[in-house]
């Protein structure tokens, strides 16, 4: 994997992967930043978010639920001192389908959560993740 990176002036810059897609980082304006664009540290949550969310819709699909609804909220908490890294960072999972039980939506967060997800492998090294299933009739 390959990412060209590309500064933009003052503290932005473009990123372009080997697909050619891109995103721009900025700082937030508490550092000087446009707050225009995301943050790398928000870039981070939402690749967590993203990740554990195609791992769990695949293992769902797999149990044969039917998703209506797949929404992800993190709440994060970061470190005061620098390196400002995260020390805790919350998944919640609100969910609706055709076959979804609270014992296939547990699993289904646990597995993606826990053990597939790549990006939340990483964070564990320094974050302690954890999750909450909300369930929502269709």
């Amino acid at each position: 994997m390959e990412i060209k990176m590309k500064w933009d002036g003052d503290l932005r810059f473009t990123s372009e992967s080997e697909t050619g897609a891109g995103v721009t980082v900025d700082t937030g304006v508490a550092y000087g930043g446009s707050g225009k664009y995301s943050t790398p540290m928000e870039l981070l949550l939402v690749a967590l978010a993203g990740c554990a969310g195609i791992d769990l819709v695949m293992i769902l699909k797999k149990m044969r639920v039917e998703l209506s609804k797949v929404a992800i909220d993190i709440e994060a908490k970061r470190r005061d001192e620098e390196p400002r890294y995260f020390e805790e960072i919350k998944l919640v999972y609100t969910l609706s389908g055709e076959g979804l039980t609270e014992e296939k939506a547990g699993r289904a967060a646990k597995l993606a959560t826990e053990k597939y997800c790549s990006v939340g492998a990483m964070l564990r090294e320094k974050a302690e993740i954890t999750y909450e299933v909300r369930i929502e009739q269709p």
